[in-house]
């Protein structure tokens, strides 16, 4: 029996909370644009409601090793949203704000939105001998780093596809249309899709259910800027929260059901998997193999 491509774990409710922080600096940053027209004026004090103070405070507490600093301590552990990283950067964030005077012009505000997580991955090959080869898709980054999320797409269904397998190039309609006319469709079939630069991961999904494939295989030919990575992404249609679309998902807020047809219809129905350049071309069926198991 083939092993689900993606499985999303949900905790019950299906809805995953996560903070961040607001920090209310419209003004601050109106007059770093817009400086008064007196700018030689005495400043007022740190905390009048005057904006030109939070534009100083600004300007005299960066440089380029504060700037560096504080990229490095962002960017040094990857923060999956709904994740304990995720809570630590937002805890940083929070005490930064507050070491510079800014605790009555900074809050922490929780809302709810629906993440989804991988919990089994895979992808294997049947030959004409009935053996059978499985496919290592965790890259450098992700064997080196326990905080690093394998690959998956976002929001790709849970199950399983198996079948032949097809290159359709970048997966755009004309590339199918000239599979149509070499006598080739990919109805039944795992499609393979070289990601380029027109089409996100959600339309190229999309388009491949509408040929009526299984699933979707997609390979970056940069390959991780050459460094063996594999890339991650969402493959849902359109942005923001699919639950509390145009409206802010706070606790205890209007939520649509997953059943709803402005939920379902952003969420592909077939299975997708990003993949490595260096794995790519074993993807492609030779006269040994006879069909791919997602």
């Amino acid at each position: 029996m083939s092993q689900p491509l993606v499985s999303f774990r949900q905790p019950p409710p299906p809805l995953c909370s996560f903070l961040f922080v607001l920090v209310l600096l419209v003004a601050a940053f109106y007059t770093l644009h817009h400086p008064p027209d007196d700018a030689s004026s005495s400043p007022p004090h740190l905390f009048s409601p005057n904006p030109l103070s939070l534009r100083r405070l600004f300007l005299s507490s960066a440089s380029n090793a504060t700037v560096s600093s504080y990229l490095r301590a962002l960017t040094r552990r990857p923060h999956l949203a709904g994740t304990k990283p995720s809570l630590d950067t937002l805890t940083y964030v929070l005490n930064h704000f507050q070491s510079l005077g800014l605790g009555d012009d900074t809050r922490v505000a929780e809302y709810e939105a629906l993440l989804s997580y991988p919990t089994h991955v895979s992808v294997s090959a049947r030959f004409t001998n009935n053996t059978t080869t499985e496919f290592d898709l965790n890259d450098d980054v992700f064997s080196s780093s326990s905080d690093v999320v394998r690959p998956y797409h976002a929001y790709s269904p849970s199950g399983s596809a198996q079948g032949s397998v097809v290159f359709a190039n970048h997966g755009e309609e004309r590339d199918y249309r000239e599979l149509e006319m070499i006598g080739v469709s990919v109805g039944g079939c795992l499609v393979l899709v070289r990601k380029g630069e027109t089409l996100g991961r959600g339309v190229i999904v999309k388009i491949a259910e509408t040929r009526g494939a299984l699933g979707v295989l997609i390979y970056d030919e940069k390959d991780g800027g050459g460094l063996g990575g594999i890339e991650r992404g969402t493959v849902m249609r359109g942005i923001g929260d699919p639950v509390s679309p145009g409206w802010p998902g706070v606790v205890g807020g209007e939520k649509l059901s997953l059943d709803d047809d402005r939920v379902s219809r952003r969420f592909p129905k077939i299975p997708s998997l990003s993949g490595a350049f260096h794995c790519s071309l074993d993807y492609v069926p030779t006269e040994k193999s006879s069909s791919m198991k997602l």
